[in-house]
C-alpha cells in the first residue's frame, strides 16, 4: 500500500502543531527576504526567531504540492521496467549505456527535449590516453596522492571520501570504457594541458579528457553536449528507449512512505497526460542541480544565493539549457527525495561552481592572472598566484567585488608560447597556443574593444582606470612596490614565488578590471543535495538506504564542500557524471551485487555515542598479543568494491588461527589483495593490518569484517 504526503495532508497536521508556527513554514523563502521569511512570519505571530522556531519550520519545497499525488484515474498508462532513470544529461544517460550493456532492463524519462551537458573536462588518473602519452598519474604515484588530497583538504576534508575512493581506484578503467564508448560514435580524446604552480601545492598532471571531432574541436568547453548525444546514440542503438519531454512530478515509496521506492509519476510536457513509470528493482535521480529554485538556494547555498539572487532569473526553467551563468535547474530530483523522506547531505552549505578571477594574461588556461592585482583603493589583496576559482574566492572578500590586473608590454615574453583555452596536449585538436606577438595584438584587440585600457606612463594608465586622490596615489606606489620586489626577487607583502614576479616598467602599459558579478558573472551550478552513501543508495536522515532509490550526477551529497575549485579540473565530468555512473550502472546491472538495506547496525551503543570515545574497547582488536575463546567466528564488513566482505575465523589456543572469506570482489584488484589481508591478519593475530595498495575499499571492508569476528569471540 502507497501513500504520499501533500500539501494538504501538511496543513491538517499544522492545525494540530499549532497554525502560526507551520504557517511560517509555507511562506518561508529567503531568511534574508523581507515580507517571506521565516522570522517576518515568526515576529507578525509574536515570535522571536531562535533555534527551536527555526527547526520546526518548513520551507515551501519540502512539502509535497497540494495538487499531488493525480488521482489514478488521471494517469492514462503504466509502463513498467527493472531500472528507471530519470534526466538525459551526461550522468544519467552514461548510467542507462552502463546498465543496458550488461544486460538490464533499463528506461529513460527526461524533462528535457534532448541529451543536454555542458563543459567538456573530464578528470581521470591512469587512463590509457595518459599512458600513450607517457603521464604517469595513477592513485598510487606521488602526484596523484598529492592532487586528491589537496583538493580533499581545500575542501576542508569535508567530504565523504569513500565516495572518492570509489572514483579514484576506477577512474582509469572507467575513462577506457568512455574513451572506446565516445570512440564508436567518431569522437576523439585529448588531454587538456596539466596546471603548473611554482610553489607546486596546486600542479597537477594533464588529466582532464575532453572529447571533441572535426566540427567541434573545442572539447574544453563544449565536448560534453557531443558525449551526452553520443552515450544517447549508443543506448538507442542498443534498444534502450528515451521519453524525452517527460517531466517527473513525484515518487511513490511504498508503505507509508517507509518501504521502498516502487515507481515514478511523471507528466508528458507535449500531452499534458500522466505517466506511471513503475520500477521492479531501481529508480536513479539524475535530475542536475537546483540554482533555479530560490527557497532552497537561500536554505543550502545562502552565500551564493546572496551573491547572485540579482543575476539568477528564477523564474524561467529551461530544461535544455547549454552552457549558461545564471542558473541550470529546479531542484526537481531533490525534492521528490525530500518528499518521501530522503535526508540532506551533511556537508553545508552546498558547494557553489564559480570562477572569475582578475584578469589578464594567463600561465596556465584556468588561472588568476599572476600580476599585480588591485583593490579600487590601489592595494594589493592576496598572492596572485592561483587558479581562477581561489582568484574569485579572493575577490569576494573585497567591500565591491572589484579587482584591477596591470602589466606591462613585455610581460608577454615570459614563455615562448603560451596556453591558450581550449588548448590540448601536443596540440591534437588543432587548437594552438599564443605566440608573445599573438598576446600582444589580442590586448590591442582588447583595448579597441574597451575591455582594457592601454598607456605609455603608469600614471596615465591608473588615470584611465579611474584612480583618484589617494586611490591613484595607492596604485602608483603598489605599482612600483611589485616592479621593487621583482627586481630584488623577495615579495615583502603576500610573498608570491620569485620565479613568477616581473617587473612593471616597459611600456606600453595594460590594465584591465573585473567586477564579480556584473561583467564576470561566472556561476555555472550548484553541487550536492541527497544523502547519498558510497553505493549512490539515498538514504534518510540517519544514513539508512531507500531501498529501490538512488542517484548520481551533479546532485550526489557531501562529494565537494566549500566551493568546486578546479584543483583537479574536471572532477564533476570524470568523476560523478562519469565513473560513478558507469559503476552505479554495472551494479545495478548485477542481481548479485548486495546493496545496504535496513538500518545500519552500529558496533556503538547511545551510550558510547553520547560519550567520548577513548579507544579502549578496541584496543585489544589491535593487539597481537590478545587472547580469544576458542571457536568459529563470523563478521561481516561493509564498504567493498563488491559489497559486503564476509570472514569465518576459527580461534585454536586463544589464537587467530585461519581465516575464510566469500566475497563480490572484482578478481583484479580486491580479489587479489584477499589473500595478503587474511597472510596479515593471522600473522599479526590481530584486525589491524595494513591496507593493500590499489584496494581500499576491499581492506577496509576484510578489516572490519575481521574486527567484527573478533569482537565476538574477544574474552
Amino acid at each position: 500500500m502507497s501513500k504520499q504526503f501533500s500539501r494538504r495532508d501538511f496543513l491538517k497536521g499544522a492545525a494540530a502543531a499549532g497554525a502560526g508556527a507551520m504557517t511560517m513554514g509555507l511562506t518561508a523563502c529567503s531568511p534574508a527576504a523581507a515580507g517571506n521569511s521565516p522570522s517576518g512570519a515568526g515576529t507578525a505571530d509574536n515570535m522571536v526567531l531562535s533555534d527551536q522556531t527555526y527547526r520546526n519550520l518548513k520551507w515551501k519545497f519540502e512539502v509535497m504540492p497540494e495538487e499531488y499525488p493525480i488521482p489514478e484515474e488521471k494517469i492514462t498508462k503504466t509502463v513498467t521496467h527493472d531500472i528507471i532513470i530519470i534526466g538525459s544529461g551526461m550522468s544519467g544517460l552514461c548510467t542507462a549505456v552502463s546498465t543496458k550493456e550488461s544486460g538490464a532492463d533499463v528506461r529513460v524519462i527526461s524533462a528535457g527535449k534532448r541529451p543536454i551537458s555542458r563543459g567538456g573536462s573530464n578528470h581521470a588518473i591512469g587512463s590509457k590516453k595518459q599512458k600513450e602519452l607517457g603521464i604517469d598519474y595513477t592513485p598510487d604515484t606521488a602526484s596523484g596522492r598529492h592532487a586528491a588530497k589537496v583538493e580533499k583538504h581545500s575542501a576542508a576534508c569535508y567530504i565523504d571520501e569513500r565516495k572518492w575512493s570509489t572514483w579514484i581506484n576506477n577512474s582509469g578503467p572507467a575513462m577506457d570504457w568512455m574513451i572506446d564508448k565516445m570512440a564508436s560514435k567518431g569522437l576523439k580524446v585529448c588531454l587538456e594541458p596539466g596546471y603548473v604552480d611554482p610553489d607546486g601545492i596546486l600542479t597537477v598532471p594533464a588529466a582532464s579528457h575532453s572529447f571533441y571531432n572535426e566540427e567541434v574541436p573545442f572539447g574544453m568547453l563544449f565536448g560534453a553536449p557531443l558525449c551526452a548525444q553520443a552515450y544517447a546514440d549508443i543506448f538507442k542503438d542498443m534498444g534502450g528507449e528515451i521519453d524525452f519531454q517527460t517531466r517527473a512530478l513525484y515518487l511513490i515509496r511504498d508503505d507509508n512512505n517507509t518501504g521502498r521506492v516502487s515507481a515514478v509519476v511523471a507528466q508528458n510536457l507535449e500531452t499534458g497526460e500522466y505517466i506511471k513509470y513503475s520500477a521492479n528493482r531501481a529508480v536513479v535521480l539524475a535530475t542536475g542541480d537546483f540554482s533555479k529554485d530560490p527557497d532552497m538556494m537561500a536554505k543550502y547555498s545562502p552565500w551564493a544565493w546572496n551573491l547572485y539572487r540579482n543575476s539568477i532569473d528564477t523564474t524561467k526553467v529551461d530544461y535544455d539549457v547549454a552552457l549558461a551563468f545564471n542558473g541550470l535547474y529546479p531542484g526537481d530530483g531533490h525534492k521528490m527525495g525530500l518528499w518521501i523522506g530522503a535526508g540532506w547531505q551533511k556537508t553545508y552549505p552546498n558547494a557553489p561552481m564559480i570562477n572569475c578571477g582578475a584578469p589578464g594574461p594567463k600561465v596556465n588556461s584556468i588561472d588568476n592572472f599572476w600580476g599585480i592585482n588591485l583593490t579600487s583603493d590601489g592595494k594589493r589583496y592576496h598572492n596572485e598566484v592561483t587558479n581562477f576559482s581561489y582568484g574569485a574566492i579572493a575577490i569576494l572578500q573585497l567591500p565591491d567585488h572589484i579587482a584591477y590586473s596591470v602589466w606591462d608590454s613585455r610581460y608577454a615574453y615570459i614563455q615562448d608560447i603560451w596556453e591558450t583555452f581550449g588548448c590540448s596536449v601536443n596540440n591534437e585538436n588543432g587548437i594552438l597556443g599564443a605566440t608573445p606577438e599573438q598576446m600582444i595584438a589580442g590586448w590591442e584587440a582588447d583595448v579597441e574593444a574597451g575591455t582594457c585600457w592601454k598607456a605609455n606612463t603608469i600614471e596615465e594608465l591608473v588615470d584611465k582606470m579611474g584612480f583618484k586622490g589617494e586611490a591613484r596615489a595607492n596604485a602608483i606606489e603598489s605599482i612600483n612596490n611589485y616592479t621593487k620586489y621583482a627586481e630584488q626577487g623577495r615579495d615583502e607583502e603576500y610573498h608570491v614565488n620569485p620565479s613568477v614576479l616581473h617587473p612593471i616598467k616597459t611600456p606600453p602599459f595594460y590594465a584591465a578590471r573585473t567586477h564579480f558579478g556584473k561583467d564576470a558573472m561566472t556561476f555555472l551550478c550548484v553541487t550536492g543535495g541527497l544523502r547519498t552513501n558510497e553505493y549512490m543508495q539515498v538514504c534518510e536522515d540517519d544514513d539508512t538506504p531507500i531501498d529501490g532509490l538512488f542517484n548520481t550526477g551533479i546532485m550526489v551529497g557531501d562529494y565537494y564542500a566549500g566551493t568546486y575549485n578546479f584543483v583537479m579540473p574536471g572532477q564533476n565530468l570524470g568523476g560523478v557524471c562519469n565513473c560513478l555512473s558507469y559503476i552505479l550502472g554495472r551494479r545495478l546491472a548485477d542481481q548479485n551485487f548486495k546493496f545496504r538495506s535496513g538500518r545500519i547496525q552500529r558496533v556503538s551503543t547511545p551510550e558510547d555515542e553520547s560519550a567520548q570515545n577513548d579507544g579502549s574497547s578496541m584496543a585489544s582488536l589491535g593487539s597481537g598479543d590478545a587472547s580469544y575463546n576458542d571457536g568459529v567466528y563470523s563478521g561481516t564488513g561493509s564498504g567493498g568494491m563488491g559489497g559486503d566482505v564476509k570472514v569465518e575465523v576459527t580461534i585454536e589456543n586463544g589464537k587467530l588461527a585461519s581465516i575464510t572469506y566469500t566475497d563480490n570482489e572484482t578478481p583484479e584488484i580486491g580479489g587479489k589483495a584477499l589473500p595478503t589481508l587474511v597472510e596479515q591478519a593471522v600473522s599479526a593475530n590481530a584486525a589491524t593490518v595494513d591496507s593493500v595498495s590499489g584496494a581500499t575499499m576491499t581492506s577496509t571492508a576484510f578489516k572490519a569484517a575481521l574486527a567484527d569476528a573478533l569482537t565476538k569471540a574477544a574474552k
